[in-house]
Protein backbone atom coordinates (compact mmCIF):
# COMPACT_ATOMS: atom_id res chain seq x y z
CA UNK A 1 0.00 0.00 0.00
CA UNK A 2 1.00 3.57 -1.21
CA UNK A 3 1.49 5.80 1.90
CA UNK A 4 -0.86 8.45 0.71
CA UNK A 5 -3.09 5.52 -0.17
CA UNK A 6 -3.43 4.84 3.79
CA UNK A 7 -4.54 8.12 4.68
CA UNK A 8 -6.70 9.22 1.42
CA UNK A 9 -9.24 7.33 -0.15
CA UNK A 10 -9.74 8.03 -3.60
CA UNK A 11 -13.39 8.28 -5.11
CA UNK A 12 -14.92 8.99 -8.33
CA UNK A 13 -12.81 10.24 -11.25
CA UNK A 14 -9.11 10.64 -11.02
CA UNK A 15 -8.20 13.72 -9.27
CA UNK A 16 -11.66 14.76 -9.14
CA UNK A 17 -12.96 13.71 -5.49
CA UNK A 18 -10.37 12.98 -2.53
CA UNK A 19 -12.16 11.50 0.66
CA UNK A 20 -9.41 11.93 3.98
CA UNK A 21 -10.12 9.72 6.92
CA UNK A 22 -9.07 12.45 10.11
CA UNK A 23 -8.91 9.25 11.97
CA UNK A 24 -6.64 8.03 9.75
CA UNK A 25 -4.46 11.21 9.78
CA UNK A 26 -4.58 11.34 13.50
CA UNK A 27 -2.79 8.06 13.40
CA UNK A 28 -0.50 8.92 11.14
CA UNK A 29 0.13 12.19 12.81
CA UNK A 30 0.38 10.32 16.49
CA UNK A 31 3.17 8.32 14.40
CA UNK A 32 5.52 11.43 14.00
CA UNK A 33 4.94 12.52 17.57
CA UNK A 34 5.82 9.17 19.09
CA UNK A 35 9.00 9.02 16.48
CA UNK A 36 10.24 12.41 16.92
CA UNK A 37 10.22 12.06 20.45
CA UNK A 38 14.16 13.16 22.12
CA UNK A 39 15.55 10.60 23.71
CA UNK A 40 16.13 11.13 27.80
CA UNK A 41 19.01 12.97 28.80
CA UNK A 42 19.09 11.15 32.09
CA UNK A 43 19.10 7.86 30.67
CA UNK A 44 21.61 5.67 32.27
CA UNK A 45 22.13 2.24 31.12
CA UNK A 46 23.34 0.40 34.47
CA UNK A 47 20.32 1.78 35.97
CA UNK A 48 17.73 1.70 33.40
CA UNK A 49 18.36 -1.08 31.00
CA UNK A 50 17.76 -1.07 27.62
CA UNK A 51 17.80 2.04 25.81
CA UNK A 52 14.78 3.02 24.38
CA UNK A 53 13.69 2.28 20.85
CA UNK A 54 14.95 4.78 18.23
CA UNK A 55 12.98 4.86 15.01
CA UNK A 56 13.96 7.02 11.47
CA UNK A 57 10.67 7.80 10.13
CA UNK A 58 8.57 10.96 8.87
CA UNK A 59 8.61 13.91 10.86
CA UNK A 60 5.25 15.88 11.49
CA UNK A 61 6.12 18.60 8.78
CA UNK A 62 6.85 15.54 6.08
CA UNK A 63 3.52 14.19 7.00
CA UNK A 64 1.99 17.38 6.21
CA UNK A 65 3.90 18.18 3.04
CA UNK A 66 3.16 14.51 1.63
CA UNK A 67 -0.38 15.07 2.21
CA UNK A 68 -0.20 18.58 0.96
CA UNK A 69 1.66 17.04 -2.48
CA UNK A 70 -1.04 14.33 -2.71
CA UNK A 71 -3.99 16.87 -2.43
CA UNK A 72 -2.49 18.94 -5.68
CA UNK A 73 -4.44 18.78 -8.92
CA UNK A 74 -7.43 17.40 -7.11
CA UNK A 75 -10.78 19.64 -7.38
CA UNK A 76 -13.11 18.32 -4.15
CA UNK A 77 -11.71 16.90 -0.68
CA UNK A 78 -13.68 15.46 1.11
CA UNK A 79 -13.26 15.43 4.78
CA UNK A 80 -14.37 12.70 7.31
CA UNK A 81 -15.01 11.86 10.85
CA UNK A 82 -13.33 15.70 12.45
CA UNK A 83 -13.92 14.55 15.99
CA UNK A 84 -10.39 13.05 15.82
CA UNK A 85 -8.40 16.11 15.17
CA UNK A 86 -9.81 16.58 18.70
CA UNK A 87 -7.66 14.06 20.26
CA UNK A 88 -5.04 15.61 18.12
CA UNK A 89 -5.25 18.80 20.05
CA UNK A 90 -4.72 22.57 19.14
CA UNK A 91 -1.33 22.15 17.31
CA UNK A 92 -3.03 19.25 14.77
CA UNK A 93 -6.39 21.46 14.11
CA UNK A 94 -4.06 24.46 13.41
CA UNK A 95 -1.90 22.93 10.95
CA UNK A 96 -4.72 20.91 9.45
CA UNK A 97 -6.68 24.35 9.18
CA UNK A 98 -3.79 25.65 7.11
CA UNK A 99 -3.09 22.57 4.82
CA UNK A 100 -7.13 23.50 4.09
CA UNK A 101 -6.21 27.16 3.74
CA UNK A 102 -3.75 26.02 1.01
CA UNK A 103 -5.76 23.82 -0.51
CA UNK A 104 -8.49 26.45 -1.06
CA UNK A 105 -6.13 29.07 -2.29
CA UNK A 106 -5.69 26.28 -5.30
CA UNK A 107 -9.18 26.51 -6.00
CA UNK A 108 -9.94 23.86 -4.19
CA UNK A 109 -13.62 22.76 -2.56
CA UNK A 110 -13.41 21.30 1.14
CA UNK A 111 -16.50 19.10 2.34
CA UNK A 112 -17.17 17.85 5.83
CA UNK A 113 -18.69 14.64 6.53
CA UNK A 114 -19.37 12.91 9.64
CA UNK A 115 -19.83 9.39 8.48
Amino acid sequence: MKRRDFVLLRRGRENDVVELSCERLYMRWLDTRMIASEPDENFDPVEDGEPPAAFEGRSTEELLEDLDRALRGVHVLRVVDTRWLDWGGDELKLRFEKLLASFRARGGRVDFSRV
